[in-house]
């Protein structure tokens, strides 16, 4: 084989190379989740479901608590129903957590716990939210979303001010 057969070789399946790569970010580029933006029906909607929120944690505060959950379900199966996919993925797994009457407090605090981080990853993405702060326990490795900047835990009646606002 001289030398100008192996330059052309090189040079042709550098060219397969090149087109393969090209393909290959095509097709990338196209596989990419379409961003549907949040316009403001929804985002009352989530300001409705944080203020739901509030109540509901609010009764946590209270001693021997009784929280109601009907007015928080309906403001998750408002994004359950609503048009925008990640609000109705957001309320899908919202709805799982909710605790029945039956359920004893440990384990709706453990419910409550994972709708927060729902809640907060919510707040993250959807605008004009800032009513609403991000708090952190260390002592029970849990964060919650509530107005204000004073430390309120819901879930430690013994240390209601065991936490820290998160920036």
């Amino acid at each position: 084989m001289n030398s100008n057969s192996k330059v052309g070789k090189k040079n042709q399946i550098m060219k397969v190379f090149r087109i393969s790569l090209l393909v290959f970010a095509f097709f990338a580029l196209s596989c990419k989740e379409v961003v549907v933006p949040f316009d403001s029906n929804h985002e009352k909607m989530v300001e409705s479901l944080f203020s739901n929120n509030q109540s509901i944690l609010e009764v946590y505060l209270q001693e021997n608590p009784k929280p109601d959950w009907k007015d928080f379900s309906n403001s998750v199966l408002a994004l359950v129903t609503s048009n925008h996919p990640k609000l109705k993925s957001w309320g899908e797994a919202i709805q799982s957590q909710i605790p029945n009457k039956e359920t004893d407090l440990d384990s709706s605090y453990e419910k409550i716990s994972k709708i927060q981080e729902i809640l907060i990853q919510i707040k993250a993405e959807v605008p004009n939210q800032s009513k609403y702060n991000r708090f952190y326990c260390p002592m029970v490795d849990k964060s919650w979303l509530m107005t204000g900047k004073e430390v309120k835990n819901p879930y430690a009646p013994e240390m209601r001010d065991c936490g820290e606002l998160m920036q």
